[in-house]
């Protein structure tokens, strides 16, 4: 064998065969494991309910949820309900009584004008997190009890949002319990469920229909942080880890941009209930003056307008001119909320 022979025998048999120590093959890509496997295994309890809910949400927002030294009754800003006294040259509010019952702002959800709801807001990152605690009352050991305790937290980055409500009555100051089950005992789980009953959304996002928080001048004593403004991605999260719609629609024709251009006016309660309360259209718990208020022509009109924040604008004639045609609209096309027609176009909440 010629040696030109022997080097291309040499070269093809390691061609062929490989190095003397080949590297080794890279090692297989985990696969992705569910973080909550363990809490969503029993989905046929109430106990198991709860546990995957709180998985998550936890997981949704971002490995957080409020911890119980955060989410008491006692921590959240008093809710002040008021008198209007009117006046030549506007009107003033000053605290209702504890026993009225009318106000002018009262609950847009229980119509009670009582004195001493709390709100609690808190932030971590992208996660806001809002509870409120309504119509306080004596328990029989002269504790403060709360008719009914929500909370709601939302991803602003996502658009992930949960919801909590109390079974009503059994929720004092500051026995709230952790809303983090996997901190929890067993037991602990257990009475967060009989408290605290799974709660997928589908009827809160009847009024929360254009956003997560809604904003009403019952809270016009507390420090409002709102992120309607930013009219982000807006979705439940379900049991399954999945982010599913609010199967909202939401008013997106040019003539209503004066009050879209700042949030978004959803097809459901905020149609037929909120943006008519903002244009002076008022229902139950109010008291005489507000009624008055949203008389044509008063003086007092800013009293029953708070939507965009009447105050600011000087006066009836400047609001007529600056948001009257995108109100028209805005009753018009709430007439028959989400249905497309010549002149109001609608689209899905997202």
């Amino acid at each position: 064998m010629s040696e030109l022979e022997s080097e291309a025998e040499a070269e093809g048999a390691e061609t062929s065969e490989g190095p003397e120590h080949p590297e080794p093959p890279p090692p297989d890509e985990p696969e992705p494991t569910d973080a909550c496997l363990d809490a969503c295994a029993d989905l046929d309890t109430d106990v198991g309910l709860a546990t995957c809910h709180a998985c998550r949400c936890k997981d949704a927002f971002d490995g957080w949820l409020p911890p119980v030294q955060t989410l008491q009754c006692s921590l959240g800003e008093p809710i002040v309900t008021y008198h209007a006294e009117l006046t030549e040259d506007g009107f003033s509010l000053e605290p209702s009584p504890p026993s009225a019952l009318d106000c002018a702002n009262p609950s847009l959800l229980t119509r009670s004008c009582r004195q001493g709801s709390r709100l609690g807001q808190t932030r971590n990152g992208d996660v806001a997190f809002y509870w409120i605690c309504r119509d306080p009352y004596l328990d029989f050991d002269g504790t403060v009890l709360y008719r009914d305790m929500a909370a709601i937290g939302h991803n602003t980055r996502t658009g992930a949002t949960c919801f909590w409500d109390d079974a009503d009555d059994l929720t004092h100051d500051d026995d709230t319990p952790a809303f983090d089950l996997s901190l929890s005992t067993p037991d602990e789980q257990a009475r967060f469920a009989a408290r605290f009953p799974y709660n997928d959304g589908s009827g809160c996002v009847d009024c929360h229909d254009h956003d997560p928080f809604v904003y009403t001048p019952h809270l016009r004593s507390t420090t409002w942080d709102s992120v309607a403004a930013d009219k982000g991605p807006y979705h439940r999260v379900g049991l399954a880890g999945q982010v599913r719609p609010v199967d909202v629609m939401h008013l997106v024709s040019e003539p209503a941009a004066p009050c879209t251009s700042c949030h978004r006016i959803g097809s459901r309660e905020t149609c037929s209930f909120f943006a008519p309360d903002s244009f002076g259209v008022k229902g139950a718990g109010y008291e005489p003056e507000v009624y008055a208020a949203a008389e044509p022509g008063s003086p007092h009109w800013a009293l029953a307008y708070w939507m965009p924040n009447a105050p600011e604008v000087p006066d009836r004639d400047a609001w007529e001119t600056q948001f009257g045609a995108a109100r028209d609209h805005i009753v018009q096309c709430c007439e028959a909320p989400g249905v497309d027609t010549e002149s109001c176009r609608w689209a899905p909440v997202e």
